[in-house]
């Protein structure tokens, strides 16, 4: 809204000073509301600027010639100071002073931000377009170009929610950067992990541009998801279109509702598009097959087993207290199948692993809804009597629904869910965890069939 005559002068008032406590609280209320009301602020003190400019080359000028006489007219302005000429010294350094203050007071919430945090969960940072960084996220946080979130542990996500009321939500280990938008569009990079993008209903959505390792993906309104390693990038069409280009070789392919695309640095062919397979309800990971891991590092084959993950450390920050230390294993689902992995309630996850050490092991896992958005994390604590001796392998079968979810507003229980990863930690103690086999078994297999 345009101030008006009586709002002028409460303005300058409050640059001059000569208000009351309760004036002042209500203007800068009004400041924080009102971008006219801050651009008339702004323009009085260029004003008062270039006026104090002017006046101090004339004095210099006259004092040149009538040194004395200056002197004179000079006292005689300073005693009679009225802010409303705006042509004192005063008046010019209140502008800016008082300027460079409402400038601080409100640089973070009316930054020009293409995007807000509504949802934030687990450990995370985020790293300013200015070079600062913050150990944790808050909601409400409004973000701009050159702004980068991080989700660092395992149960860890972001909700965001974009200008046109689209959702983003990046789960855990994942790396967002927001970048410069082109032609009324938003663009990010997504530098590894799990993004899910949502549509707005009933408004009109703006040209959205992801960056991926190995593709870039460009659409209007459509709801997809995307998986990223450094190696390979998994996009799925849910609702809508996409235009796809894979980084190796620039082509370029249309993927619509219902279809999938994968660019891997690994293979140098052209994009081909397919159906989204038929879900499956038995899943094994071979761990010697998944070259690349979410969190955990590779020790050497012991007997028969081929393939060894050892915990990795990890900090969590907590609002408010000290951080706590994780020792976590973590791997992505769509790394070891070419087919989306359905929960069932009445399913059972198996680990196999060790411990030097008799500790409690928390296991977990994420999931999205068939087909849809981000649907939160699910986790179970199995007590080191239910482990067996330590320093010997030990096998748990896990009933899905035991497992408690930990943002019930997303999905209350895992049944008919899909299965994006798993992770299984030690807290505060290192106790040596290792994971070398894990399985998804359902009460009734069911085989997909062939298109």
């Amino acid at each position: 809204m345009k101030p008006n005559d009586s709002q002028h002068e409460l303005l300058l008032r409050y640059l001059d000073g000569r208000m009351t406590p309760d004036e002042r609280r209500r203007v800068a209320e009004w400041l924080r509301s009102d971008a006219a009301a801050r651009e008339f602020l702004r323009t009085v003190s260029e004003q008062a600027v270039m006026v104090a400019d002017l006046e101090r080359s004339a004095a210099g000028r006259k004092e040149a010639f009538h040194p004395r006489q200056v002197v004179v007219e000079q006292r005689r302005k300073i005693l009679p100071v009225n802010f409303h000429v705006w042509q004192s010294w005063l008046a010019a350094a209140a502008a800016v002073v008082v300027l460079a203050a409402v400038a601080f007071q409100f640089r973070s919430k009316h930054r020009p931000g293409l995007l807000r945090v509504t949802k934030v969960t687990g450990s995370s940072q985020y790293f300013g377009s200015k070079g600062k960084i913050e150990n944790t996220l808050t909601s409400g946080t409004s973000l701009g170009a050159g702004d980068t979130l991080e989700t660092r542990s395992c149960d860890a996500w972001i909700e965001l929610k974009l200008r046109d009321g689209s959702t983003l939500t990046i789960a855990g280990n994942s790396t967002l950067r927001i970048l410069d938008s082109e032609a009324g569009g938003q663009r990010f990079k997504l530098s590894r992990g799990s993004l899910w993008v949502s549509p707005a209903a009933g408004t009109a959505a703006k040209p959205l541009s992801i960056q991926a390792p190995t593709m870039t993906v460009e659409t209007r309104g459509t709801q997809f998801d995307i998986q990223a390693s450094s190696a390979e990038t998994m996009l799925r069409v849910n609702g809508g279109s996409a235009r796809v280009q894979q980084l190796l070789d620039g082509g370029a392919v249309e993927v619509r509702s219902g279809h999938q695309v994968t660019a891997s640095l690994s293979k140098r062919e052209p994009l081909t598009v397919t159906p989204q397979p038929a879900p499956i309800n038995y899943w094994a990971c071979d761990l010697w097959k998944v070259p690349e891991v979410t969190l955990g590092r590779w020790l050497p084959p012991l007997g028969n087993e081929r393939a060894r993950l050892r915990a990795d450390p990890l900090l969590w920050p907590l609002p408010g207290r000290d951080p706590l230390m994780l020792y976590a294993v973590a791997l992505a689902a769509w790394k070891s199948t070419d087919h989306p992995v359905v929960l069932h309630t009445d399913s059972k996850l198996s680990f196999r692993g060790r411990t030097e050490r008799a500790q409690m092991v928390r296991f977990g896992f994420s999931a999205q809804k068939m087909r849809g958005a981000f649907a939160g994390k699910f986790e179970i604590d199995v007590q080191p009597t239910s482990l067996g001796s330590a320093g010997e392998t030990w096998e748990v079968e896990l009933l899905l629904a035991h497992f408690r979810a930990l943002h019930p507003h997303l999905a209350a229980s895992p049944e008919g869910l899909e299965l994006n990863d798993l992770y299984a930690l030690t807290i505060d103690d290192d106790a040596g965890l290792e994971i070398n086999h894990v399985e998804l078994t359902p009460a009734r297999l069911v085989v997909p069939s062939r298109p």
